[in-house]
């Protein structure tokens, strides 16, 4: 009696998820289906459907894996900030870098009107957005205590303040395109501070 192996996997799931997420960054949602992402990393798409069973599956890692990758690099910023105004700015900047081109953010911002859509989506961005939030009311403690910031009366409102500035300054330079966005955040973003 043969017996016969399975074929090891070649291509891990990390790196098939990792090519959805800038997939679906340069053609957006509707862009990325198992024959184009298939087609990227190499594999038929029966095999990405045995994998992920359906899109929105793949749609919950891709999430998971861009607030992960996110998440990371603002630590890895604010790190390097010589100050708590600094590190909020290095978050801001951060957090909107992968809107290195127009298209790319539009495909960002469609990407997350279906987190707000989709209740499972939706939970992974409200931790990320709650967690992020906790940061802001930290430095800006720090910043009130270090005197580099005067006092501010509702620490946590002015820091939806700043959330809501650097949202809508997204939009803002997607209108504008006034020089490349983590330039553009850290002008608007100073000036409120």
């Amino acid at each position: 009696m043969e017996i016969t192996m399975a074929r090891p996997r070649l291509i891990s799931d990390q790196s098939i998820i990792t090519a959805a997420y800038e997939l679906l960054m340069e053609a957006g949602p509707s862009g990325l289906t198992f024959e184009s992402l298939g087609a990227r990393v190499g594999l038929v798409p029966a095999a990405l459907v045995r994998r992920f069973k359906n899109k929105q599956q793949l749609l919950l890692f891709v999430d998971r894996h861009g607030l992960e990758r996110t998440n990371t690099q603002v630590e890895q910023a604010m790190e390097k900030a010589d100050s708590p105004i600094e590190a909020i700015i290095m978050q801001f900047t951060t957090e909107l870098a992968f809107a290195s081109s127009l298209e790319r953010f539009a495909n960002g911002q469609e990407f997350l009107l279906m987190d707000f859509r989709d209740q499972k989506l939706y939970e992974n961005y409200q931790i990320s957005f709650e967690h992020r939030h906790r940061q802001i009311i930290e430095l800006l403690e720090k910043a009130q205590a270090d005197g580099e910031l005067e006092k501010i009366d509702d620490v946590p409102v002015f820091a939806r303040h700043l959330e809501m500035l650097l949202h809508g300054a997204g939009h803002v330079w997607a209108m504008t395109q006034e020089g490349p966005i983590e330039e553009y955040i850290r002008r608007h973003v100073t000036v409120a501070l």
